[in-house]
């Protein structure tokens, strides 16, 4: 690759590093319910030597699990930091850099280099991709996925049979991720089935072994099934039999599908909200330009036109869930657009009116990118976050161990969510860890009451106060710059 190229690929990683990399260079980053539950399992994994077999509860009315990947891949960070949970927003901003990188050197072997750095381009400054970068969530890795599942996908199209079974074996870790993802994905490559069969893509011996990898990739779900009465599978099959038929009213269901689907596309590219009418005609156009392009090959036609095909395929088979449908389910689109949008892009760079309207755009998305990149650091950088990022939650901590002043106490939490593992892990990590003392939520003795209010209803803790807890004489209530509330009680205790 020529040098001039290295240093474009430098610098568009290092547009890619800017806006993810706020909460590494704050060390404060999101930690709440969903990251707490996720860190006590890999605790169970490492520190309990506890290997699970199953991932998060999911289904909704069905009732199973997705595998157990994401626990296994935290355990990474985990192991190398102690527990830190710092780490694994390492770990996520690493990941959306690799999104950039590999999306450059698979693009760059399909197409041509002007097609990959304008796709990497669009990669490197998606809104919606950028904030994948900067929480720790199981659905933000499947960007990455998607990039590795596109290039096997095109190797397949171009005949290249020993592709499909490392197409198959993405889709099935993808399942460890989130599951309505894969399985509508699946549905995807199901139906482009026909034609790769049509076409004598893949041999049957390929086909055979492509089931075997995404076997490989359930065979934790398979073997828990196995010893729990098949669990997983007869709640997907309650799910499947129970979603026939939209519970919601369709015009309902309808509203939320295009909701999810436009702001999908519309986060996908800096000031989507505004160009989309220009956006819409150049994919039109492009597309209809690219598939009669008889210099076009087979396998790039059918790419492009799986791309433009999906999010209408995914749109009608979501329809036929029976409830709401959440964003995070179709991830992989907002890679699929800034593939298919880099590629009609670098074809239709030839022509000389189009290509002044490309570079238009293109600045226009830089533009909107170094706005919202400035406005990151200047509203999120100095963000202490109050109750619900780290820094909150670890002062809070540390005001109660300064308190209690080496002396044992006990530690209660209270939380919107009802469920504490945000707080039961950083007990843990953090408490354990500084100052080697790890409290009981026991009620007596001198207890400690860390509350963490509802925004939406500030009272709600006052219930809790007088149903749960109830007995202990209140020594002193501290309210933190945070939000927090700390109260500390004593209660005798052979009154307990």
């Amino acid at each position: 690759m020529k040098k001039k190229y290295v240093f474009l690929l430098f610098f568009l990683l290092l547009i890619a590093a800017v806006p993810r990399g706020i909460e590494l260079l704050n060390h404060n980053y999101l930690f709440g319910y969903d990251q707490g539950e996720h860190f006590l399992q890999v605790k169970k994994i490492v520190v309990d030597r506890n290997p699970t077999l199953i991932g998060t509860e999911v289904g909704g009315g069905g009732g199973f699990f997705q595998g157990p990947g994401w626990y296994y891949l935290l355990a990474i960070p985990f192991i190398l930091s102690n527990g830190d949970p710092y780490a694994a927003m390492i770990l996520m901003f690493i990941i959306g850099r690799l999104v950039v990188l590999f999306a450059f050197f698979f693009i760059r072997k399909m197409f041509d280099d002007k097609t990959a750095f304008i796709s990497i381009l669009l990669l490197a400054i998606s809104p919606i991709i950028i904030i994948q970068s900067r929480f720790i969530w199981p659905p933000f890795p499947i960007p990455i996925l998607t990039v590795f599942l596109l290039f096997f996908l095109f190797g397949v199209l171009q005949k290249k049979q020993r592709y499909l079974p490392f197409l198959t074996l993405t889709l099935g870790l993808i399942t460890h991720f989130e599951t309505a993802t894969a399985a509508t994905l699946f549905i995807n490559l199901l139906i482009l089935s026909p034609v790769i069969f049509i076409k004598k893509l893949v041999s049957l011996r390929t086909a055979f072994l492509s089931i075997t990898t995404l076997l490989l990739t359930q065979l934790p779900l398979i073997v828990f099934d196995i010893k729990h009465d098949f669990l997983n599978i007869r709640g997907i099959l309650k799910l499947i039999f129970s979603s026939s038929s939209v519970k919601v009213p369709i015009q309902d269901a309808f509203s939320n599908r295009w909701d999810v689907f436009r702001n999908n596309f519309l986060s996908t590219f800096p000031s989507g909200e505004i160009i989309w009418p220009l956006l819409l005609i150049i994919i039109f156009v492009g597309v209809i330009s690219y598939m009669l392009d008889k210099n076009n090959s087979f396998s790039k036609k059918s790419f492009v036109l799986f791309l433009v095909v999906s999010p209408v395929l995914l749109f009608m088979i979501f329809m036929k869930y029976g409830s709401f449908m959440w964003s995070w389910w179709i991830l992989e689109l907002n890679v699929y657009y800034c593939f298919l949008l880099g590629i009609l892009f670098g074809y239709l760079w030839k022509k000389t009116i189009v290509k002044t309207i490309i570079i238009g755009m293109l600045l226009l998305f830089i533009g909107s990118y170094a706005y919202q990149t400035f406005n990151f650091y200047k509203n999120d950088f100095n963000d202490f976050g109050g109750v619900h990022k780290i820094k909150g939650k670890i002062q809070a901590l540390d005001y109660i161990y300064a308190d209690a002043k080496g002396k044992p106490f006990n530690l209660i939490a209270f939380t919107p969510p009802v469920y504490t593992y945000a707080y039961d892990y950083l007990i843990w990590w953090h408490g354990g860890g500084k100052y080697n003392y790890i409290p009981k939520k026991d009620k007596k003795g001198v207890f400690y009451l860390l509350i963490e209010p509802d925004s939406g209803k500030q009272w709600s803790y006052k219930g809790w106060l007088e149903t749960v807890i109830k007995t202990g004489t209140i020594l002193e209530t501290k309210e933190l710059p945070s939000g927090f509330i700390i109260q500390k009680r004593y209660e005798e205790e052979n009154k307990i």
